[in-house]
């Protein structure tokens, strides 16, 4: 039996059109009822909340009733998942943690030393196995003459976006949302779709680092004895 080359929760989930344009109006419109939703897409209610329960599943949709006095069946809210996920048994904080872990185990079979729980360093395993799990072939340029930026090359969603154009600005909102919610120096300044054949570029801010009070400063390594932590992404980075 042949199977998928792309790994089987982003790519899977994204894959559908249907999915997509649900994402887009909850991106552009916020907060909706399934019944907004399936007016917006044209989707029957029902097909409308299974692919809601889908996108929820992968964390990238959450969903709370109505606030409502009255008696009756609260309506559901459905929203596109943004900002911190620190609510307990967050799907998008559990994610961001199984990302770092992973880093942290290819960073150890590599042995290399990396800064392994510095705010960036947690985003960029993020975006990584973000990129990754939706089917990218990512690389990440850091502080180049032209700022950071990340390479995205073979879309597997290149005849979605042929199509429908809109679809990479739901992808740029998924990422925004993803550097936002891991609370880091990182953030997605502007996706450039297409600049050459099947490549888009990211390009990404790097907030300036806020000194720290002069009694909680860390002191400065001895280049000559102890080792300077690196930066180490392993998969966007190319390694």
């Amino acid at each position: 039996m042949m199977t998928s080359p792309y790994p089987a929760s982003s790519y899977r989930t994204l894959a559908s059109f249907s999915r997509i344009q649900l994402l887009f109006f909850l991106q552009q419109r916020g907060t909706m009822t399934v019944g907004d939703l399936a007016e917006a897409t044209g989707l029957h209610h029902n097909t409308a909340r299974e692919h809601l329960q889908r996108l929820i599943g992968d964390g990238f949709v959450t969903c709370q009733p109505e606030s409502k006095d009255s008696k009756g069946r609260p309506r559901m809210l459905y929203s596109a998942a943004t900002g911190p996920g620190h609510a307990d048994g967050s799907i998008r904080a559990a994610k961001v943690d199984a990302a770092e872990r992973h880093g942290d185990q290819v960073r150890r079979m590599l042995r290399v030393e990396a800064v392994i729980h510095s705010p960036l360093q947690r985003q960029l395993d993020a975006l990584d196995e973000h990129l990754d799990g939706s089917g990218f072939d990512a690389r990440l340029a850091m502080d180049g003459a032209e700022g950071d930026h990340v390479h995205l090359h073979e879309c597997p969603y290149i005849e979605m976006v042929t199509a429908h154009p809109e679809v990479c600005r739901v992808h740029f909102g998924l990422l925004k949302s993803l550097l936002e919610g891991t609370e880091g120096p990182l953030s997605a300044d502007a996706l450039h779709p297409l600049v050459e054949p099947n490549t888009c570029i990211l390009d990404l801010h790097r907030a300036e680092a806020v000194p720290e009070p002069e009694a909680k400063r860390e002191p400065e390594p001895d280049t000559e004895t102890d080792p300077v932590p690196a930066i180490i992404c392993h998969g966007v980075s190319g390694l």
